[in-house]
């Protein structure tokens, strides 16, 4: 495991721990730090292995897969043994009233204005392979928001109760701690601040507002192309 996501866990352990000290939240709060590690080994683990790449040449599509795969596992377990229910995962396909037209309204414009904000950087690709293309338009978004605002986020919130509601999304602490453990994923630094940070935001606001994974994923995946697409 590398040093960024040690770096995660622990910021996700400093974060959780008025949670550890209450015997009722303590369990999942141990669940998260448990989980965020398995999604880490697991999005790992074929890179370990001896030999070429399982699938693909250049980006690592078997490792987002099974760590996509070990987290709706997780995600079954914890609706059948500790009272889960698949939509607090944000595995629906229902939007709450409203939801849509909100995420047009904040998505687009920030979606806009970020690509802009690429296109100001001398930094310039001289091609984009077509695997490149085909990853970001599907696994990022699929399989870290399965993970972090799908699993990761109800164990969080389950840990802290306490909400206020922004912009029509009902956020609380667990939405910081999903938020800061996704972004020392991505390694801390000015360029993630820029790049990650607010797109993190995001998609926590569009989970939270529109109660489903969908918008989250679709976001993701346009934000990635975006910023690719800026740098031609």
């Amino acid at each position: 495991m590398s040093g960024t996501p040690l770096l995660a866990l622990a910021v996700a352990a400093a974060l959780l721990a008025p949670a550890f000290a209450d015997a009722r939240r303590r369990a999942y709060a141990i669940a998260f730090v448990a989980a965020l590690a398995l999604y880490f080994g697991l999005t790992a683990l074929p890179a370990s292995l001896p030999g070429d790449r399982l699938l693909g040449d250049r980006w690592n599509w078997a490792g987002g897969l099974l760590a996509a795969a070990g987290m709706l596992a997780l995600a079954a377990l914890l609706v059948r043994r500790a009272g889960f229910a698949w939509r607090e995962f944000g595995f629906t396909w229902a939007q709450r009233p409203g939801s849509l037209r909100a995420a047009a309204l904040v998505a687009l414009p920030v979606l806009a204005l970020n690509y802009a904000a690429m296109t100001l950087s001398r930094f310039r690709l001289p091609g984009v392979p077509v695997e490149t293309w085909l990853y970001q338009a599907t696994l990022p978004g699929f399989a870290e928001e399965i993970a972090f605002r799908g699993v990761l986020l109800a164990l969080a919130d389950r840990a802290f109760t306490g909400r206020r509601t922004i912009g029509g999304a009902p956020l609380g602490w667990g939405g910081v701690v999903v938020t800061a453990s996704f972004f020392a994923a991505h390694d801390v630094s000015l360029g993630t601040a820029l790049g990650v940070l607010p797109a993190a935001l995001l998609y926590l606001w569009l989970r939270a507002r529109s109660g489903s994974l969908v918008l989250p994923v679709v976001v993701h995946n346009a934000w990635n192309l975006s910023v690719y697409a800026a740098h031609l």
